[in-house]
């Protein structure tokens, strides 16, 4: 077998902003001799839900291994717009960090999404990096996820037969990596991701279970506003059992109920955004 991180263009690797993900570019790096092909593209897309921390993280991966990392904001939906101007190429001063892009598309569909109609990542994520490859002119790429080796369900999910212009790769597993691997690597690097595991890279993800999210709104009150504020503009819930006010609620409450750091301690856990929000497609 050949080395799975030798990768051929055009090609496009997703970078979440995660541990794993960050884990994957830099071997893909080292076995490219610190110096990607001009047609295999690193990209980060930008909700402008990640959290400050995962940005800073994204920043300094690319600054530290000198890579160019092409920070991608959704803009619109509306076809009548050429694919470039659907999208925005932004930096790390310039990022959205309010939510701007996921707002923009809540009030142009005029619901919010929840876990059966996940539109967030599809949306905000996969078509923004599919209309950046087409708009370098791109009629088919390989895609490169950071799925690892111990996510076999996700594995199974990302090579399915798709109807795209792309076909996923994922090197992690077919090197075997798992999440000790990826642990055991950061924990010899000088910089790391600044987040604690429960928290995520989308700061308040309705896919996280309900005691996650309380722990998010105790430990950084206010983090879940927004979201409350979309469940009144989109009219509708992200999660059906509850609403982000009574999340915010329940913790002003009995702050001291959900005290304690719940996940901080778990070693299988990371805050890789494709735990919740599974970017297999891209």
């Amino acid at each position: 077998m050949g080395n799975p991180y030798l990768i051929e263009g055009p090609a496009l690797i997703s970078f979440s902003g995660g541990r794993t993900s960050a884990y994957m570019l830099w071997h893909i790096l080292d076995a490219h001799g610190g110096a990607l092909p001009d047609d295999v593209h690193v990209c980060f897309a930008n909700t402008g839900k990640e959290r400050e921390e995962t940005l800073r993280f994204v920043h300094e991966c690319a600054t530290r291994w000198a890579v160019r990392v092409h920070w991608l904001e959704f803009r619109s939906r509306k076809t009548s717009l050429a694919i470039e101007d659907r999208f925005e190429e932004v930096g790390f001063n310039s990022a959205s960090r309010s939510g701007e892009p996921f707002e923009t598309l809540i009030r142009d569909k005029q619901y919010t999404p929840n876990a059966v109609a996940r539109w967030c990542t599809q949306e905000l994520k996969v078509r923004v990096l599919k209309w950046y490859m087409l708009s370098l002119g791109y009629d088919a790429w390989a895609n490169v996820v950071g799925i690892r080796a111990d996510e076999p369900s996700r594995i199974e999910r990302g090579q399915r037969p798709n109807k795209e212009r792309w076909h996923n790769l994922h090197p992690l597993n077919e090197a075997g990596v798992t999440n000790r691997d990826v642990r055991t690597f950061w924990a010899a690097q000088d910089f790391d991701l600044q987040l604690l595991p429960f928290e995520g890279n989308c700061d308040g993800c309705f896919l996280k279970a309900r005691p996650k999210l309380w722990e998010v709104e105790r430990t950084k009150p206010g983090t879940l506003q927004w979201w409350a504020d979309m469940e009144v503009v989109g009219k509708g819930r992200f999660v059906t059992e509850y609403s982000y006010a009574e999340l915010i609620r329940d913790v002003r409450r009995q702050p001291d109920l959900f005290a304690g750091g719940l996940f901080d301690g778990d070693p299988d856990m990371d805050a890789e955004c494709g735990l919740w929000c599974d970017g297999g497609a891209a």
